[in-house]
């Protein structure tokens, strides 16, 4: 059952969009740095597909996970726990289907892949402890 309250989460406006743009961004750094070290051993193109598949599934996947917490804050408690319990699954389901078709195949580099997929945490930790003000 929907809570039809009008918050601020209900609005036009997104109240994670600044974290996920912060998130993408660094995130996109944080990769280029990672594939930058790879080409000590040489370039190949699998490595820059792997990176850039898993920078854009970390990049989907937190959006995706922000719109599933600003829809589960209107909800009652039940259909909250549910709607995280299916968004968290969809969201692991989709990245090891992505992870074993990139390891099965040989197109994309498995590790690149899964590296970005640790970026979001490192990003938010670092934030916390810079003290970002806003």
């Amino acid at each position: 059952m929907e809570n039809k309250e009008d918050t601020a989460l209900s609005g036009g406006s997104s109240v994670i969009r600044p974290l996920l743009s912060m998130i993408c961004k660094w995130g996109a750094v944080m990769t280029a740095v990672c594939f930058a070290v790879t080409l000590l051993w040489g370039f190949k193109f699998s490595q820059l597909l792997g990176f850039g598949i898993g920078y854009a599934f970390m990049c989907g996947q937190y959006h995706y996970f922000g719109r599933c917490c600003e829809i589960a804050v209107t909800l009652d408690r039940e259909a909250a726990v549910r709607k995280m319990r299916t968004c968290y699954a969809l969201r692991m389901s989709a990245l090891v289907l992505i992870s074993c078709a990139a390891a099965y195949t040989g197109i994309a580099n498995f590790t690149g892949v899964l590296i970005p997929q640790l970026f979001p945490r490192m990003i938010l930790t670092a934030d916390h402890f810079i003290g970002r003000k806003g």
